[in-house]
């Protein structure tokens, strides 16, 4: 009897023993670069919500600087342009002392006879609580219905901050929930509500340093100062920039390490007399210094010109009024190369021009928020007034439909999991 269940227990071990072997026959070991090149394809928040959790190799790799930066250049590559991510920044509750994140994504599935906006997704991401001192809602500048106005967006940061309170400077990433406020900028000229204010965010690509920029001017100088993120601990001053108007400036762009606005530059023609010229001011973003260049497209006279990011490159939008109360948007894109020289005309090249139709009755050019938010070979996206944004389809000129922005300002961004700490060249992954 013993010998019986001696042997019978011998047999159960030895078919368990074979069919574990069969088990690992079956494993697929799939190298670690390829793994890698998969998830650099995945969206920034899906990994973070969900395949971080799959296993430790994968939640090793999603974590890794060096990754993370593999995979804002594979968004920034691979992006399409009928798809485009963007966020929405909103006051939320507790007196309006919270931020409210969410995303909105659309995508250009519209029926081909009708050209209805149909497929149109919002997802609240996250709220962050109380990143607006109480003191500062209780001033008499405070108005929620349009204070947050929003700077760009670089390696899946958006950047934005309050009219009610210029001092300070929001910097967000959705996907990893990273939140920082600069230092009080107590430069001389910055918080004076008479003054115009611009902001730009940018990336230095050799130090991987991210530095934010505040332009503040009047009627004669720019006044320049700057804050380097994890190493400065208040902000420095630049040159200052004469005989320039920032007053018409609504967007910033970063591309490459430079960042562009598109100004007023007056220049003196004889006594009493000036000449306003359109420019670029670009400002890189390693060297610190500024560079004047004069954009050589015909501007029409009664129009609205600003910068925005087409595919990597450069693109000036012009908006004036067009026949029978249409809106004319000409879209002008700068050649991809770097040693470019932006002042020649050769370097520009008309990509296309969209007439939309009974648009312009009601809109006022000379309003200061009526500008052009993103541009792609589908969809035009434009700040009709400081609440609402507008959708147009570049082929026909319709207008597909209206976001709402009251008490809220839509920012274009690609969902990156980069964190300030991150460098490109850590230890490999294990």
């Amino acid at each position: 009897m013993t010998f019986f269940f001696w042997n019978r227990r011998h047999r159960r071990k030895k078919i368990s023993n074979r069919i574990m072997e069969n088990k690992k026959k079956d494993v697929i070991f799939v190298p670690k670069e390829i793994v890698i090149e998969i998830l650099r394809r995945v969206p920034g928040h899906d990994l973070a919500e969900k395949l971080k959790m799959v296993c430790m190799q994968w939640c090793s790799i999603i974590h890794t600087g060096s990754f993370a930066y593999l995979h804002i250049e594979q968004r920034i590559k691979s992006s399409s342009f009928s798809q485009l991510e963007a966020v929405i920044v909103a006051f939320d509750g507790n007196e309006n002392r919270s931020v409210k994140i969410s995303s909105l994504e659309w995508h250009t599935s519209y029926n081909q006879n009708d050209h209805q906006f149909e497929d149109w997704k919002t997802k609240h991401l996250c709220t962050t609580k109380d990143v607006v001192a109480k003191d500062v809602l209780l001033g008499r500048n405070f108005n929620p219905w349009k204070n947050i106005i929003w700077a760009n967006s670089v390696n899946g940061f958006v950047c934005f901050w309050f009219f009610f309170d210029k001092t300070c400077v929001h910097v967000f990433n959705p996907v990893t929930k990273e939140y920082l406020i600069t230092a009080p900028n107590t430069y001389p000229g910055v918080g004076n509500i008479d003054l115009d204010t611009i902001v730009g965010f940018g990336f230095c690509p050799l130090s991987y340093e991210y530095k934010v920029v505040v332009l503040d001017g009047n009627s004669e100088v720019i006044k320049p100062s700057i804050f380097t993120i994890g190493t400065d601990h208040s902000w420095r001053a630049l040159k200052v920039i004469p005989h320039h108007n920032i007053s018409s400036v609504d967007t910033t762009v970063y591309l490459k390490g430079i960042l562009y606005w598109y100004i007023n530059t007056c220049t003196s023609t004889m006594v009493h007399h000036t000449r306003m010229t359109k420019t670029l001011l670009c400002f890189d973003v390693t060297k610190e210094e500024f560079d004047m260049i004069v954009v050589p497209i015909e501007i029409p006279e009664y129009s609205v010109s600003n910068v925005v990011e087409k595919g990597e490159k450069l693109c000036l939008v012009t908006l004036s009024y067009g026949p029978i109360c249409s809106l004319l948007i000409n879209v002008y894109v700068a050649h991809n190369n770097i040693d470019d020289d932006l002042s020649n005309l050769n370097s520009w090249k008309k990509e296309f021009t969209v007439a939309a139709p009974g648009i312009a009755y009601n809109l006022d050019l000379d309003y200061y928020n009526v500008f052009t938010i993103i541009v792609t070979d589908e969809i035009v996206v434009i700040q009709l007034s400081d609440y609402d944004s507008g959708f147009f389809h570049v082929a026909t000129g319709k207008l597909l439909g209206l976001f709402s922005t009251t008490r809220a300002t839509l920012i274009p961004y690609k969902s990156s999991l980069v964190a300030f700490c991150h460098r490109p060249l850590l230890p490999t992954f294990s």
